[in-house]
């Protein structure tokens, strides 16, 4: 296989790692010798930086069979021409997709110049998270920008240029490279006492959901540009799954006696989840406001906080804020904590299994990431087979 990836998301990146801890080789393109920084030397990946037209992709595209397109969710020109040219060539196209983000409570504008019409007749200062190439449409959309302004942008030199030829203030720029917490984009917005943050749909991977956690926190209004247009696409282990066949997960078996255990949420999955860890005889945490509607478990009733995974030995994110299920994610990860994360298989670091219990034996079911469905039809047939055997 000849493969070519088309980066410059952070997915797109650990895709690249993946490719190259398996001893597989691709061609990489970013538009920007940015870019090629910020993506790591990887063994079997060779980068090419620069920005290609439809007829440079289709004259680069000759050499290879297979293209995965892991570019931005708003770069919608790169994304038309990439298709256009794979067709050309005859070339497989794979679309990485980003999974969009629910949002509640907050203003939606088709692009930036809406967005900039709107803060025009609003008051207050704004953090611009969107970074520097709409930065003229909002400096020609607002009155007093060089006041309201607090542009966001990449550690570059091309994004303070942007910055420079608009004369915003060197107080109002914030040069910064990602991914930025809850916490930290909470603080910005007090820094800065901006009353509005401006943000892209980026998903779970563009930091998203810390955007809008850090929104509620201090009840600043968020404006929201809408992705150009709708896609259908892959998930980061369907691609794999269509370029390398999809890989089996390791089944591991614990002793959990006396186990911290901790899960985060008290709705149904959560609820199914604690019952099994009941059956093993774990010490389990439960962390939720509603955490005490569950029995036989420490409740601690209040929202999740940075620290509460401390001396687990699994922990598991079932919430129905995305923004919380990453961020458990995230500090279990920190702490080498195995955990499961209810909507999101790539944040997982081990995968929930359907459990199949009878007197002696036991038994966990996983699919492969491409056949859930297969997994509660197996587990029925697995108990059936274990009722017969151990008697």
């Amino acid at each position: 296989m000849r493969l070519v990836i088309f980066a410059g998301t952070s997915e797109g990146r650990a895709l690249c790692e993946r490719i190259s801890r398996r001893g597989a080789q691709a061609e990489v393109c970013v538009a920007t010798e940015y870019g090629r920084t910020v993506l790591p030397e990887l063994r079997g990946i060779t980068v090419h930086s620069g920005r290609m037209d439809e007829a440079e992709m289709t004259a680069f595209l000759q050499n290879f069979d297979t293209v995965v397109d892991a570019t931005h969710p708003y770069a919608d020109v790169v994304t038309r021409n990439l298709r256009s040219a794979c067709a050309a060539c005859g070339c497989r196209y794979l679309r990485l997709l980003r999974p969009k983000t629910q949002a509640e409570g907050v203003v939606h504008v088709p692009d930036a110049q809406a967005a900039a019409e709107f803060l025009n007749a609003e008051e207050g200062g704004i953090l611009l998270t969107t970074g520097s190439k709409d930065l003229p449409i909002f400096a020609a959309g607002i009155a007093d920008y060089k006041a309201r302004l607090f542009p966001r942008v990449l550690p570059a030199a091309a994004s303070l240029e942007a910055c420079q030829r608009l004369d915003i203030p060197a107080k109002n720029m914030i040069l910064m490279q990602g991914p930025f917490s809850a916490e930290l984009n909470a603080a910005m917005l007090r820094q800065t006492g901006a009353r509005w943050l401006v943000t892209k749909d980026t998903g779970a991977a563009g930091g998203l959901p810390e955007k809008l956690a850090a929104a509620r926190e201090t009840g600043a209004g968020v404006v929201m540009i809408d992705r150009p247009t709708e896609e259908d696409g892959l998930s980061s282990a369907q691609i794999e799954a269509e370029l390398f066949g999809s890989t089996p997960r390791f089944p591991l078996f614990l002793d959990l006696t006396g186990a911290k255990c901790v899960m985060v949420g008290a709705g149904s999955i959560a609820r199914r989840r604690v019952e099994t860890w009941k059956q093993y005889g774990a010490e389990i945490v439960v962390i939720a406001p509603d955490a005490d509607r569950i029995d036989g478990v420490h409740a601690v009733c209040r929202p999740y906080e940075f620290g509460d995974l401390e001396g687990a030995v699994l922990a598991s994110a079932a919430t129905n804020d995305r923004a919380v299920n990453r961020a458990v994610g995230l500090e279990a990860k920190e702490r080498g904590i195995p955990v499961s994360v209810a909507d999101c298989a790539e944040e997982s670091t081990f995968y929930f299994p359907a459990v199949c219990r009878s007197a002696h034996l036991s038994a966990g079911v996983v699919s492969d990431g491409t056949r859930h469905t297969l997994t509660a039809a197996a587990a029925k047939r697995i108990r059936a087979v274990m009722e017969e055997i151990d008697l």
